[in-house]
């Protein structure tokens, strides 16, 4: 916001002349859009019966203003030895320049602009208000960064020119005050990865040191962590990638430490047979360094259908596998340099495993006897059982897009009946204000009212949004989850203004919403046909039902019939009759009621309109329109109310397209948890509504875009799971084997869907992105029981006697990885608040 000593023309005229100009010099600004004020402009109000008496029309007035108004260049001439260029002014200064324009003569004497009009500076009308908690009128400025900016470097910039703005270049009286930034939900998210990281790394550390026991090699396997992120965020820095926050935050710092514990653990065991050192580390190396490297390859073919995403989730999910596969190649690297290096330094004598580790290693040397003797029909029907149970979890977990960030703010969005004006949206808005400030976790409430002038939100009067920025929410008195507040909101305007249409979202949210569906909501039904009437019958029906549906609210239609209009239709007998074409006749309704630009006044490098118009109170009375004077060719004038018929009438507000076709948008939002269940049953209630031929129905927003993701999830995981096979058949050059390694699949899902069913959470793209993380390491976990089995029965031990030796010698190694990977998860899980 600009706040200062000044009144509204001169902040507009700062703000866009001075602040904007500016602010579109920072790194990554595409633009700057104003909003709020008034748009300084000259203004020559003509009185009409000043047009009869001097026998001059409003065109006459247009044509003389814009001809006095004219610089020239006369190319150039020399004057003795020096070059002169030629340059004609005429240009207007002042109000008096154009007092003084001559429009025509009458008797040999001048008839001057101000015999005819009132000169002055005003503005042009406006479109749209903006409010700040008590102040009911501001001006406001949104700096829209380019899409390929980078957040972090933009905002900092921006914050250094503002601080140049306030210090050096806008008046003493005025200053620039931040009412949203996206840097500081950016620094809390920070603050809260670099937490989530710290804790992480503490878990895995903590895991190893219970497992192993021994306070150096936690010390080395954690210290893995860090590293490898650093090297990780390196690569994408040369690479010229960006990583946001999700990038790190999902990260699961055990998986990046399982790698290198496989390892660890391995030369442990190695160093109990052939002590610490060399040839420890050489049998460690032959022992599991090619099981490594293929688990690279593993994961990596895990995380195609991250790879094959598109449109919104793309841009969220695919940074964040980058930044996971860049970590595990690092590592890899660390594995076999700095940590070989560091366990020949630091690691001087065999360690012997923890008594917590023997405990249960014994108790599961009593179950191996058991599972040994576990047939294969036993064991057919425990994993038609797991496949069965798993089936029926994913069944009945709600589903739903992605998770809602939560951004620590409210965005509310208001749309009145069409036929309302601006001024009274205004009035309702400062009510609205009023009503929500009362409450103590509110800190700021900013409110817009109409539209900006140069036309980038098309709407209408009609619309007023509201931004609600939180207090900290352990400063809260009243409420114990944002969720409670926003139920209070909506009750409290729902009791205010019964018959608005009413959204509650997030700042970010709300225009990502507005991408996915295309109109102001999270979704939407769009009815398409060609009949406005129609598809506005048809809407309110589909309104009426879906607002049935438990868990849908804020349910509203984007109405295209229904803008009160004053139509001046002209006459065409009646312009024949006269001898005056409809275009002279439009020209004038356009001029006298809307204001013509006659030309634009240059004050230094501003420029401001000059337009050409009837007084208001003319413009704001029929009879006063009808009695419009129009120039007729032969110099005599006749009433607007003789040349054209003016009446009231309703029209189109708006009218919605999309692939050429007409439609009309229901927006709707779910608040369930399960969009897909959710948006099903208002299918159900919508499916028996007859449409005329060659009407149709599509549903738009998040559920359409979680429609299309799993789509495609469905035949990228396929691709996956093919190529994974193919890939571990070649590895181990068995089917039966590789069936086995494939198990791990069918775990990881079993455990995933169980534990979202345990903690209430719907299935998600980032829960299937989850899934997806633990697919190799689940794979891997297997694969390492398999080759150390398939190394036995190459040494001709028998197939139980290798299977119990192979599960005994993998156990730690695979249970400490487990353990680590889920412990390692738990930060980011448990993790509350905003961002």
């Amino acid at each position: 916001a600009v706040i200062g000593n000044k009144n509204l023309i001169d902040l507009r005229t700062i703000q866009d002349w001075t602040v904007a100009r500016y602010l579109k010099t920072a790194e990554g600004v595409e633009d700057v859009a104003s909003y709020g004020g008034f748009i300084k402009a000259y203004t020559v109000e003509v009185k009409p019966e000043n047009l009869i008496k001097y026998n001059v029309s409003l065109s006459d007035i247009v044509q003389a203003i814009s001809n006095s108004n004219v610089n020239s260049g006369g190319r150039a001439i020399d004057f003795g030895s020096q070059y002169f260029l030629i340059r004609g002014v005429g240009l207007i200064k002042n109000l008096d320049d154009i007092g003084n324009i001559v429009v025509a003569y009458k008797n040999n004497t001048p008839i001057l602009v101000k015999n005819i009009a009132e000169v002055k500076v005003g503005n042009i009308p406006r479109t749209g208000i903006v409010g700040l908690n008590n102040y009911n009128d501001i001006v406001m400025g949104v700096v829209v960064l380019r899409r390929d900016a980078k957040s972090i470097p933009s905002i900092k910039s921006i914050r250094e020119k503002i601080q140049e703005l306030n210090q050096h270049i806008l008046p003493k009286d005025v200053k620039i005050v931040p009412i949203y930034e996206r840097g500081k939900l950016i620094d809390t998210v920070v603050h809260k990865v670099a937490e989530i990281a710290l804790v992480g790394i503490a878990l895995v550390f903590l895991s190893v040191f219970i497992f192993l026991g021994d306070l150096r090699t936690a010390f080395l396997v954690s210290a893995i962590v860090p590293m490898s992120l650093i090297i990780a965020l390196g690569i994408m820095a040369i690479r010229g990638e960006s990583a946001n926050f999700l990038s790190i935050a999902a990260i699961d710092f055990g998986i990046l430490a399982d790698i290198s514990l496989l390892f660890v653990e391995s030369y442990l065991a190695n160093s109990t047979k052939f002590g610490v050192g060399r040839r420890a580390l050489i049998s460690t190396t032959d022992d599991v360094g090619r099981f490594l490297l293929l688990s690279v390859i593993i994961i990596g073919i895990s995380f195609i259908p991250v790879f094959l995403m598109e449109g919104a989730e793309k841009r969220i999910f695919s940074p964040m596998v980058q930044t996971y596969l860049y970590a595990i190649t690092a590592v890899i690297f660390l594995t076999f340099t700095f940590l070989i290096a560091a366990l020949v330094l630091f690691i001087k004598s065999p360690k012997h495993e923890t008594k917590f580790v023997a405990i249960l290693e014994h108790f599961y040397e009593k179950l191996l006897h058991s599972l040994i003797k576990v047939k294969i029909k036993t064991i057919s029907l425990v994993l038609i059982t797991i496949t069965v149970i798993t089936l029926l979890l994913i069944k009945n977990l709600g589903i739903q897009f992605i998770p809602k960030m939560d951004e620590g703010n409210i965005y509310i969005r208001i749309i009145f009946p069409y036929s309302i004006s601006l001024s009274q949206t205004y009035e309702n808005a400062k009510k609205v204000r009023d009503t929500l400030i009362k409450y103590p976790e509110i800190k700021t409430i900013e409110f817009q009212v109409g539209r900006p002038e140069d036309g980038t939100d098309p709407t209408g009067p009609f619309n007023s949004e509201y931004f609600i920025d939180l207090k900290p929410y352990d400063e809260w008195k009243n409420f114990h989850t944002k969720e409670e507040l926003e139920n209070v909101i909506r009750r409290d305007l729902k009791n205010l203004f019964p018959n608005a249409d009413i959204s509650v979202s997030q700042y970010i949210e709300d225009n990502l919403e507005e991408v996915l569906t295309g109109v102001k909501g999270e979704n939407a039904v769009k009815i398409f046909g060609d009949d406005l009437y129609k598809l506005e019958s048809l809407a309110e029906e589909v309104e009426k039902r879906i607002a049935t549906v438990p868990g849908i609210v804020d349910v509203g239609i984007f109405r295209e019939i229904g803008q009160p209009n004053l139509v001046i239709e002209a006459d065409r007998e009646k312009l024949a009759l006269y001898g005056l074409s409809v275009e002279e006749l439009m020209d004038t309704v356009s001029a006298a009621l809307g204001g013509k630009e006659a030309t634009q006044v240059i004050e230094g490098d501003k420029r401001f309109s000059l337009i050409v118009v009837l007084p208001e109170q003319i413009r704001q009375n029929v009879s006063s329109i009808g009695d419009i004077p129009v120039a007729l060719p032969n110099g005599s004038y006749v009433k607007l109310s003789s040349v054209a018929n003016i009446k009231f009438d309703t029209g189109a507000s708006f009218i919605y397209r999309e692939n050429y076709k007409r439609y009309i948008p229901i927006k709707f939002s779910v608040i369930s948890g399960d969009l897909a269940g959710t948006v099903a049953k208002a299918q159900e209630k919508v499916q028996d509504i007859k449409l005329p031929e060659g009407y149709f129905i599509e549903w738009a927003g998040q559920f359409k875009s979680l429609v299309e993701a799993l789509h495609r999830l469905v035949i990228s995981g396929l691709v996956a799971v093919f190529a994974l096979f193919i890939f571990l058949y070649i590895v181990n050059r068995s089917i039966k084997n590789t069936l086995i390694s494939m198990l791990g699949i069918l775990f990881a899902f079993f455990g995933g869907s169980l534990s979202l069913f345990a903690t209430g959470y719907p299935i998600s793209l980032s829960a299937i992105v989850g899934f997806v993380s633990i697919l190799g390491i689940s794979i891997l976990n297997i694969s390492f029981i398999m080759a150390s089995y398939k190394m036995h029965i190459l040494n001709g031990i028998s197939v139980d006697e290798s299977a119990k030796l192979a599960s005994k010698e993998k156990f730690r190694a695979v249970l400490l990885s487990s353990f680590t990977a889920s412990l390692g998860l738990l930060p980011t899980a448990l993790s509350q608040g905003v961002g």
